[in-house]
């Protein structure tokens, strides 16, 4: 019977020591153990409740990626397909233009019958019509120079009149003439024609009879 009130008396004892535990317990900290009578002092369990700290993450700026595309440089430009070597062919003077080279000053065509005058290869006068010399009496075909000039020629081996003349070989001239009528190997010209050919042309100047 002792030993059962020793022993009711040592479990009150344990009560109000566990009570007096939890009330002097400090708010802030929240032990509790729980002791199992008659368990060993290594088996009490621990269960502690800590809260963790918070930790307030700085604020992150993300930079959004540039958009910004470059220019997409052009494509090589291909190189132009090989092509057959195409042979070069004179052009054809343009109608009405002197078959004469830049260099004559008066420029003949036998074949067409006409004539200019040319400073620098461009024409300034003409074409005009002419009439050539007749069958055995051609005229000559080359080139050649203004040798004289005479307003007021008389031939004195036809024994005609040769106004306006301009001889660029011997013996024959441009001057004034019939264009219905074949010369002697002069070339005949319109009276205004005539007294522009010698007007214009100098002693020296070029002139070349083509044959066309």
């Amino acid at each position: 019977m002792k030993k059962i009130v020793v022993g009711l008396a040592a479990l009150v004892s344990v009560g109000a020591l566990a009570a007096c535990s939890a009330a002097n317990a400090s708010p802030a900290t929240n032990h509790s153990k729980v002791v199992a009578a008659g368990t060993p002092a290594k088996s009490i369990v621990d269960t502690t409740t800590s809260s963790a700290p918070t930790t307030t993450a700085a604020p992150t700026t993300t930079t959004a990626p540039s958009t910004t595309k470059k220019a997409t440089p052009p494509a090589p430009a291909q190189p132009p397909a090989a092509q057959a070597p195409v042979a070069q062919v004179p052009a054809a003077p343009a109608a009405g233009a002197p078959p004469c080279s830049a260099s004559a000053k008066a420029c003949v065509d036998l074949a067409t019958r006409k004539a200019w005058l040319v400073q620098n290869g461009q024409v300034v006068y003409g074409p005009v019509s002419i009439m050539p010399g007749r069958p055995g009496f051609r005229t000559p075909s080359g080139t050649f120079h203004v040798l004289s000039k005479n307003a007021h020629y008389w031939s004195r081996e036809f024994n005609a009149v040769m106004p306006d003349s301009v001889f660029f070989y011997p013996g024959d001239a441009f001057h004034i003439g019939s264009l219905s009528v074949m010369s002697h190997g002069c070339i005949h010209l319109s009276p205004s024609a005539a007294a522009t050919f010698f007007s214009t042309l100098q002693i020296g100047d070029e002139v070349q009879v083509m044959q066309g």
